[in-house]
């Protein structure tokens, strides 16, 4: 796909059996509740896996400062296209089962105006095979529990929607890591086929992160730190970064990746950029602009409790408010689902 102002519009997408599932769920005698509580999509990273390695870059430092009028320039350059992905999710534990309605958002930044492009879809996740077959395209949990299923499934969504609709020669930001738990590597497959070929750049922004695979996995930190986020945090000032690390699953080379951690205010935590190396190796000579330009547009979002990078913030926003396009909530109050007990209270305590 080649961005093209003059011929974009603004759409929003549906899923392939979108509105059927409201059909099939009230076919069932299932209940669901009324109200959800938006969830935070995450399967968690947190640790260095067995047999995984851990590398300094041949960067000659350790700390490296930010450049924000550079990246302020290069922002506001028309020749380079910025894009960015988040998503929205809404879930529903319900005895039966778990539904899923999810907002994938991808927006393009150009001439200082937003363009956005949205795909509702909906799921149902559940270890009952006799639901399953009363539910069509009902997703199984055979071999993880429920919401590690959904949030897989989410990430491959979330895949196949980036691969449709990221555009030809752009910076791609995209909220949450480019690795995953479980080994699960979802943009594995399309890093050259998509990305290199078309010279598309995706950097990946992971926030409120508890992993531990520099200071586990570099000799001289073992010990001597609680968490990735407390030793970045405890050696950078506002406005640098630390040095890049590589990660490499020994099991498979093309999981691997390159990251450091950012920070922004005095008073925040740090975050993680994470870069497959494939793309790292491509565009090394660019990738200080590319941090720039991310350092600049979180300052530009000025949300010093949670900073997030301006187009990242733009696509939630967009993400959000699509999902009140359809009254779910309403739909869902005419089914048979049984709420749990936390849903009924109006919370959902999952991660």
């Amino acid at each position: 796909m080649i961005f093209d102002p003059s011929s974009f519009t603004n759409d929003v997408l549906v899923g392939d059996g979108f509105f059927d599932f409201f059909n099939n769920i009230k076919k069932m005698n299932i209940q669901l509740p009324e109200e959800p509580e938006p969830t935070i999509f995450e399967i968690r990273f947190d640790k260095l896996f067995d047999g995984a390695t851990i590398e300094k870059s041949d960067e000659v430092e350790d700390i490296f400062s930010l450049d924000v009028k550079n990246g302020c320039k290069l922002s506001n350059d028309d020749n380079i296209l910025i894009s960015a992905y988040d998503e929205a999710i809404n879930k529903y534990s319900t005895l039966e089962g778990k539904a899923v309605y999810v907002s994938h958002s991808l927006i393009y930044l150009h001439d200082n105006k937003y363009y956005p492009i949205n795909k509702l879809t909906m799921l149902f996740v559940t270890k009952s095979k006799l639901i399953a077959n009363n539910i069509p395209n009902c997703i199984i949990a055979d071999k993880w529990d429920i919401d590690t299923t959904a949030n897989v499934e989410i990430a491959h969504q979330k895949r196949d929607f980036i691969t449709a609709y990221s555009s030809d020669n752009s910076l791609l930001l995209i909220d949450g890591p480019f690795l995953a738990g479980d080994g699960l590597a979802v943009f594995r497959g399309i890093i050259k086929e998509r990305f290199i070929d078309h010279g598309i750049v995706p950097i990946f922004i992971v926030k409120n992160s508890n992993t531990s695979i520099v200071v586990d996995g570099v000799t001289e930190l073992k010990g001597q730190y609680n968490s990735d986020l407390h030793w970045s945090n405890k050696i950078l000032k506002a406005g640098q970064r630390t040095r890049f690390f590589k990660y490499t699953d020994k099991y498979n080379e093309d999981n691997s990746k390159m990251f450091c951690y950012m920070k922004f205010y005095d008073k925040a935590s740090p975050i993680r950029i994470e870069i497959p190396t494939a793309i790292y190796l491509k565009y090394l000579p660019s990738i200080k602009s590319f941090l720039d330009i991310i350092y600049y547009t979180i300052l530009e979002q000025g949300n010093m409790i949670n900073p997030q990078a301006r187009p990242i913030a733009v696509a939630e926003m967009f993400a959000r408010e699509t999902l009140n396009l359809v009254n779910f909530n309403k739909d869902m109050k005419n089914s048979q689902l049984t709420p749990t007990m936390n849903e009924n209270r109006g919370m959902d305590y999952e991660n």
